[in-house]
């Protein structure tokens, strides 16, 4: 598995773990992250990071038993600065029915690790 398909995965076990039990910091999220991240979310809102950082703080516990299965992760296209990767995400609560988003995301390599600069994510139909 490569480092991007890597990243995707390790940045999904924090969310998970800081949505489902408010465990983990921003911070070590955040970190993940270009300084010029740029997202549009399953609902076409274009957001940055200072509202990606908001949203982790803000949903910090308040999804109780949340998991989040990845599939299909695949890389795109890859250069010697990055990469663009997909993936499909699902989000399962309890008593709820299970959210899935397909994915894009294109990385940035700085300091010799690579960075998420930009995600757009469309629910799946």
């Amino acid at each position: 598995m490569d480092r991007y398909l890597k990243e995707v995965i390790d940045l999904h076990v924090l969310i998970e773990a800081q949505f489902a039990r408010a465990q983990g910091t921003v911070a070590a999220m955040v970190e993940r992250f270009h300084r010029d991240f740029t997202m549009v979310t399953p609902g076409g809102a274009q957001i940055g990071l200072g509202e990606v950082a908001s949203l982790f703080a803000q949903r910090a516990g308040a999804q109780p038993g949340l998991s989040i299965e990845l599939n299909g992760l695949e890389t795109i296209a890859q250069w010697p600065e990055g990469a663009v990767v997909r993936y499909r995400e699902t989000h399962h609560l309890p008593g709820q029915q299970a959210k899935t988003r397909l994915s894009t995301a294109v990385f940035t390599v700085e300091g010799g690790r690579p960075l998420w600069r930009h995600l757009q994510e469309t629910w799946a139909a």
